[in-house]
């Protein structure tokens, strides 16, 4: 990205100085708030990583479920047999 001070200058030839600082400001000021693709792709890294330990989660939580019922079943087999 160019200079504030560049902009400014370019802007200059087309607007009065005033206009010309504001808007060499605004589209800095713009510039520097963008996302950018390197933050984006960490940011798609993250979701993909939390969503598969989300997954992972999901799965051990329906094992579990399971074995609850197992376990009901036997000890509701273990109490006919008391």
């Amino acid at each position: 990205m160019a200079s504030t001070e560049s902009i400014h200058m370019r802007l200059q030839t087309v607007f009065q100085p005033q206009q010309a600082q504001l808007l060499a400001e605004v589209i800095s000021d713009s510039y520097n708030e963008l996302v950018k693709t390197s933050d984006f792709n960490e940011l798609k890294a993250v979701v993909h990583e939390l969503a598969s330990s989300q997954q992972e989660l999901a799965d051990a939580q329906k094992r579990t479920e399971q074995r609850v019922d197992e376990l009901t079943v036997a000890q509701q087999k273990t109490e006919k047999e008391l």
